[in-house]
């Protein structure tokens, strides 16, 4: 080490970009695939290389294993199902190899009633790979090694880069990623001396600079007070000085405009994957990047969402050169699954990138994050682009808990996407949240009463509580009710870190129980789980038959059923409950048509339709639950 950082032998970097575990297998790093070109574009810069580890990771643990341990059970951990499990299997390569058994992590879980059968054999196998990585790397000759982090990627990538370092201290080491955002990054890099510098924020702000700064006429030439006076000026950036004391850089104000983001390489995983053995059960896809931020986030930060840190500033590229993105990614490595990693569907583009998608005649298979306000008109415009798959911020099925939430959606907006989406052959992948501050019996009940209503409808995967995350308003303003008890207990077991650091580091923490009882949230997952059982084959179809509507009611096997709308009043209701109606606005439209036959009428009708459960009921609200009629 000289001068609190390893020295660069050529003015020439050779640089190299790793994806660690618990990256997907099925998709390129759309990071690493985009700070590619911005480090290949630097003058200091002689090559530039992007190696995926997860995929040999993958092949190594399935060969170890004898096959027992496959994609599927990478993929369940890299889901994040159980919490720092995947930065418990990387634990023993950066701490040190224990009985798996004989952790505080596998005690917990294990009481918990989680089987780390699978896992245990993974933790054993984790400090070999990453021995004969970081020596496959050393002995590549690269100066610069980058390294990105998201969820469980920490340990993973700290073990590597601890490794490396024991290997040949002459390699510098970089960290960055979402996991390095704010006072995250500064804790990394004030735990982890191994750590030679970590970028907060946007890396391609910070990347040039450093690579520019680490070139033999750069840093590594100065003198301590000119190399001080170089770094302190890249904002976002985690150094040290020769006493190997940690600074940060003060985050920077400028975000990266979008259109300066370059377009992502993703040639080197489609060929890391050719050579991959767990190739075979892998359906390849590729991210593409439209924005960062959260639109919504911006003026409505909904309570619980951590996600976006500090860059909640919403901005888009222009629609033409998503556009081109998409032609080329498809065109080079022939893979017709698009997974737009947006946090939030940029709204303009539903005239601007989602008819030209849909002209280009390609069978497309795309994916977006929505909000869940999304019309019937909106749906079918995607659908017919190619999108089948969306991932709408529904999160719960209560209008006074989503008003809690600051989702600015209600519970019959919800359901009437849900249903929409069974009509248009689009998969909404969902959660179902609860445990809110200020949340009462009251919001819940009428949705249990209601469940068995729903089963045609596409069930949530998942039922939980919410979990207090960093950057979320609940952690930042304690006045809204959660309680922090202080860094998640499962991840305090995995890092040997004390609490006031792991505090820093850390995006999860525990809270005080809050919402409602444990017996209700049983009733809740309960009936979800009824709810996930009898949905494969359960349909409520409506049909026009000439001037009526016939519904076919196929949600409970034993007894289907049959109700035709004949009545001009009927059918107009129905009609109109597509779009979901207060009692005052039903009223108005059929009004408007002249065929409103009474106020009590229409209310012995809804109930009559709330019995048979061809409506959902939400406070003042209806929403019909038949799919298959089109409407504006």
């Amino acid at each position: 080490m000289t001068n609190g950082t390893a020295t660069i032998p050529r003015t020439g970097l050779r640089v190299l970009f790793v994806c660690m575990p618990w990256a997907s297998l099925d998709m390129p790093s759309l990071a690493l695939s985009t700070l590619a070109p911005v480090a290949e574009s630097a003058d200091d810069v002689e090559s530039v290389c992007v190696r995926y580890a997860n995929l040999p990771w993958a092949d190594y643990v399935r060969a170890e294993s004898d096959g027992r341990i496959g994609a599927q059970e990478y993929d369940d951990i890299a889901r994040g199902d159980n919490l720092a499990l995947g930065e418990w299997v990387f634990s023993s390569a950066l701490y040190g190899l224990e009985a798996p058994e004989e952790t505080a992590f596998h005690r917990t879980m294990t009481d918990q009633g989680v089987d780390l059968s699978l896992a245990s054999e993974m933790y054993r196998l984790a400090p070999r790979f990453v021995r004969d990585l970081a020596r496959s790397i050393v002995e590549g000759g690269y100066d610069v090694v980058g390294l990105t982090s998201t969820f469980d990627q920490n340990i993973p990538s700290l073990a590597l880069a601890r490794e490396i370092k024991r290997l040949n201290a002459r390699v510098v080491t970089v960290l960055g990623g979402a996991n390095c955002d704010g006072v995250q990054g500064a804790a990394l890099h004030r735990n982890f001396p191994f750590l030679d510098y970590v970028v907060r924020g946007e890396a391609e702000l910070v990347l040039p600079r450093l690579l520019r700064s680490l070139a033999v006429d750069g840093i590594a030439e100065r003198d301590e007070a000119g190399r001080r006076a170089a770094l302190s000026k890249i904002t976002g950036l985690c150094w040290r000085t020769a006493e190997g004391e940690s600074v940060a850089t003060p985050l920077g104000h400028t975000m990266v405009p979008m259109v300066k983001v370059p377009s992502p390489d993703f040639s080197a995983y489609f060929d890391a994957l050719a050579t991959a053995g767990v190739s075979d059960a892998l359906h390849p896809k590729v991210q593409v990047e439209g924005g960062r931020g959260c639109w919504w986030g911006e003026k409505h930060h909904c309570t619980f969402c951590g996600l976006n840190g500090s860059l909640m500033t919403h901005r888009s590229k222009p629609a033409d050169r998503v556009l081109a993105e998409i032609k080329d990614a498809v065109e080079r490595h022939r893979v017709l699954d698009i997974v737009f990693a947006d946090n939030i569907l940029d709204m303009s583009y539903l005239k601007t990138l989602i008819p030209p998608l849909g002209e280009l005649g390609w069978d497309l298979r795309m994916f977006f994050e929505v909000k869940s306000n999304l019309t019937y008109a909106q749906l079918r415009d995607l659908a017919d682009a190619g999108v089948t798959q969306i991932q709408p911020g529904i999160e719960n099925l209560s209008s006074r808990v989503l008003r809690l939430m600051r989702k600015g959606v209600t519970a019959w907006q919800n359901i009437r996407l849900l249903r929409d989406c069974r009509t248009l052959a689009i998969w909404p992948g969902w959660n179902l949240l609860y445990g809110f501050p200020g949340e009462s019996p009251e919001d819940y009940e009428p949705l249990v009463e209601q469940l068995d209503h729903l089963v045609h409808l596409f069930p949530p995967e998942r039922i939980m509580p919410i979990m207090l995350t960093r950057f979320s308003p609940y952690f930042d303003d304690p006045e809204l009710g959660m309680v922090n008890r202080g860094p998640s207990q499962l991840l305090s077991t995995v890092y040997r870190l004390p609490e006031e650091e792991l505090g820093e580091l850390v995006y999860v923490f525990d809270s005080a129980p809050a919402g409602i009882s444990p017996e209700l949230a049983a009733r809740m997952v309960k009936g979800i789980d009824a709810w996930k059982q009898a949905h494969v084959g359960a349909r409520l179809v409506a049909m026009e038959e000439g001037a009526a509507i016939r519904i076919v009611d196929e949600r409970r096997r034993e007894r289907p059923r049959e109700f035709t709308l004949r009545e001009t009043w009927h059918v107009v209701a129905y009609r109109a409950l597509l779009k979901g109606r207060s009692f005052k606005a039903l009223g108005d439209r059929l009004r408007d048509a002249g065929v409103h036959p009474g106020d009590e009428a229409v209310r012995e009708l809804l109930g009559v339709w709330r019995e048979a459960g061809l409506v959902f009921r939400d406070e003042d609200n209806h929403v019909a639950l038949a799919t298959g009629l089109e409407y504006t």
